[in-house]
Formats: structure tokens, C-alpha cells, sequence
């Protein structure tokens, strides 16, 4: 009988039965995505390296409703923290940019709604501003901000693949 219930119980863990929240603390479940909030002060780059070294991407709002559930969650939190996300300009030669999210494994989704902040993007050919930003004194709307030090630094949210 010991056999049958030992036997069970590894076909339910091999199928897929539930386990423990893969996003537990220090991550957020914020709507459907897993989060990792990070309060440092780094560069747009640095804040994409940081991340990849965690297993993790800069976190990506592919709809309306995921930014601002972020967005609320932010203005919750009320850190005063600008956090860098996962878009980026890909090509400062098309007028506005061309900006795509940054997903796992450098796959790039076009984004499909424009959330920027008024004047924003606002980058050119001899200012480059191709990353992006929850930024804190405009309420956490969406900023184009410099990739390399020297320009704004922040905090950065990651996000974990699940």
C-alpha cells in the first residue's frame, strides 16, 4: 500500500501539480507577472546587466492594464525612486523612436500602446535617451532616459519568467 500512495504522489509532482509560489518574497505578484523591485541607483544599462545576473529580464507592461497596475503599485510604495523597465529605443533614426519591450532571451515585442509622458520620448541623434522609466517626480509615467551613467539613476524592477 506504501508502494501505491509513494507511487501517486511522484505522478502528481511529475505532472505538474502545484507547488510552492514561485513568486514569493522578495518578488511581487502584481497582476499576472512576478516582480522584483530593486531601490539601488544605477544606470538604464546597469540596471539590464543586474538583472540578467538574477536570471531575470527588466520587467516588460505589454497592455495598459500591466503598467498601471505597476504604476499603482508604485505610487503605493511612494519611494521617490525613478525604476527602470525593459524598454528600449532599438532605433534613434525613425522619428519617436522605435521602442520594443525586452523580453527573456533578448526577444523584442513592438509595443502596442504609447504611455509616455508629454514631451516624451524626447531623444534625438546627438542625445540619445533609449531606455525607459517609471519616473517618480511625474507620478511614475513613462520617460525615455539615458542608458549610460551620466544620465538619470534609479532603481530597476525585474521580472521573473513563470
Amino acid at each position: 500500500m506504501r508502494f501505491v500512495v509513494f507511487f501517486a504522489s511522484c505522478l502528481l509532482t511529475l505532472k505538474g501539480a502545484p507547488t510552492a509560489d514561485q513568486c514569493s518574497f522578495p518578488y511581487r505578484r502584481i497582476g499576472e507577472g512576478c516582480y522584483l523591485i530593486i531601490n539601488d541607483t544605477v544606470s538604464g544599462d546597469a540596471a539590464f546587466a543586474k538583472c540578467l545576473h538574477r536570471g531575470l529580464y527588466l520587467a516588460t507592461f505589454e497592455t495598459i492594464n500591466e503598467s498601471m497596475l505597476m504604476k499603482f503599485e508604485l505610487l503605493k510604495m511612494n519611494a521617490g525612486v525613478h525604476y527602470f523597465v525593459g524598454g528600449r529605443n532599438i532605433n534613434r533614426y525613425t522619428s519617436g523612436g522605435d521602442w520594443r519591450w525586452i523580453k527573456k532571451n533578448g526577444d523584442m515585442v513592438k509595443m502596442t500602446y504609447f504611455a509616455f509622458d508629454d514631451g516624451e520620448p524626447n531623444g534625438s541623434l546627438s542625445a540619445p535617451q533609449d531606455c525607459m522609466c517609471f519616473y517618480a517626480s511625474r507620478k511614475y509615467t513613462f520617460h525615455a532616459v539615458w542608458c549610460e551613467n551620466g544620465g538619470v539613476v534609479g532603481g530597476y524592477i525585474c521580472q521573473r519568467h513563470i
